[in-house]
């Protein structure tokens, strides 16, 4: 299961995710909260509080970023959490995302 909490400020929206970020369910959930906010100039992913994440996840997170970066704006990731995090530099994803601490 996967929360989405969204928090505007100006042209950036953050989502705040709570959970696992797998097939199913959670992709769909994920997919629309991010291409709902593609107004913004800076949508920001928090990843803080995602305890999994498989390889369709990663698929989606690869398909958004496309996706929000073809229509002009920019998909970051915040704050990945320890298996998260360790997936993405596994997989050589930490060179296609924008990967920080905290929104700027």
């Amino acid at each position: 299961m996967l929360n989405i909490r969204i928090e505007r400020t100006g042209e950036t929206a953050i989502l705040h995710c709570d959970g696992r970020i797998v097939v199913g369910s959670a992709l769909s959930a994920l997919r629309e909260a991010v291409l709902c906010e593609l107004d913004k100039r800076s949508i920001v992913l928090d990843l803080s509080r995602v305890n999994r994440i498989d390889a369709g996840g990663l698929g989606a997170l690869v398909f958004l970023h496309t996706c929000v970066h073809g229509l002009g704006s920019e998909l970051k990731l915040m704050r990945p959490s320890t298996p998260v995090a360790e997936l993405l530099e596994l997989t050589n994803l930490t060179s296609v995302f924008a990967i920080g601490p905290a929104a700027e």
